[in-house]
């Protein structure tokens, strides 16, 4: 990865090959890495293949990764995936949970993948916390009808996260021409519950993927009335957001089966759907999966239910933290998401 010019994502990248993403999270914040100490987008000339870290005016210490693809002619027009991390991570981990072994030089990351599809991978900040500020979070919402806040400090103190991503795409706007009809959001557990509330908040995206993370946000109550191309992927043995939700030791949240009947009215479903095995790849990950897709919707509306699988990313990274997040499924990996937004473009 090439970062101008800011040396802490330059460090990051080289601590990842060697260790894992929250030990990585942790030790950038003592040190007081300087996160935010970068230059606009605008000033950048963003060359093919390159990752810049650019800051967003008006907003401290939350800066963004902007990285293009190898095979950009420099001017086209590009799809744009927005990348969200969990709560208590950084930018960089957004991509790094989706490596096996937190290496961000397998092919099978998400950023490698989407990449060499063509796609311009955006990398923001969640809001931090002193001293450690590589610990962050974003306002996904919730909060009411005895519903948890998602999650931590940004929801707690009512952080306008979704005027933040717009300023965000204000900025690349700035740096590249974005394709209006193919952008795209995903993100793992709070990160997931964040891109659930940018596709009820926010038009601009063609469609969502989420991982480990449900739609607390309108759950909870909030109003959403859009129709979104919607994925979500979730472990059934998750032990930090339970597929089941309901009350919790961090509160209460909405079950993957409330955020997905929620998502199968919005988007026009039928009651009825297709439940389809995918291929066990890997029959020593303990995990199985299944695709649900809903009939007659306006908007493609699916979920893989993960038997087995826990707090992780499919094919991904356990946050270096080991099996207390449970089981990575070995069966698929980011290719399910970017398979799902290649089919759905804006309509």
């Amino acid at each position: 990865m090439i970062a101008r010019p800011d040396t802490c994502v330059d460090h990051a990248t080289v601590a990842l090959a060697v260790t894992k993403v929250q030990i990585v999270a942790i030790a950038l914040s003592a040190v007081g890495c300087k996160l935010d100490f970068v230059p606009s987008c605008a000033d950048l000339a963003i060359r093919p293949g390159e990752t810049v870290s650019c800051v967003v005016p008006g907003y401290v210490d939350r800066a963004f990764d902007l990285r293009t693809p190898a095979s950009w002619d420099g001017s086209a027009p590009l799809p744009v995936i927005l990348a969200l991390h969990g709560g208590g991570a950084f930018r960089i981990a957004a991509d790094a949970v989706s490596c096996p072994n937190a290496d961000l030089a397998d092919p099978a990351c998400l950023g490698n993948q989407a990449t060499a599809r063509g796609y311009a991978l955006l990398s923001p900040d969640g809001v931090g916390s002193r001293p450690l500020r590589g610990v962050r979070t974003w306002n996904a919402g919730g909060g009411i009808n005895g519903y948890v806040c998602a999650f931590g400090p940004a929801c707690n103190e009512g952080v306008d996260d979704v005027k933040y991503i717009a300023d965000v795409f204000d900025q690349v706007a700035q740096a590249i021409v974005v394709d209006a009809t193919r952008i795209y959001a995903t993100g793992i557990s709070n990160g997931g519950a964040m891109a659930h509330r940018l596709a009820c908040e926010d038009s601009r995206f063609a469609a969502i993927a989420a991982v480990s993370g449900t739609n607390i946000y309108a759950d909870s109550g909030n109003p959403c009335s859009v129709t979104i191309p919607v994925i979500d992927l979730h472990g059934v043995d998750d032990p930090v957001l339970g597929y089941e939700g309901g009350d919790t030791l961090i509160g209460k949240l909405s079950s993957v089966d409330d955020t997905m009947e929620q998502w199968r009215i919005r988007n026009g479903c039928a009651d009825t759907f297709v439940d389809t095995p995918l291929p066990d790849r890997d029959p020593e990950d303990g995990t199985t999966s299944t695709l649900r897709v809903w009939d007659s919707c306006a908007a493609a509306t699916h979920r893989i239910r993960i038997e087995g699988g826990g707090h992780t990313w499919p094919s991904g990274d356990q946050f270096g933290i080991g099996d207390s997040v449970g089981r990575v499924t070995r069966d698929f990996g980011s290719e399910i998401i970017l398979d799902f937004f290649d089919a759905h473009p804006h309509r």
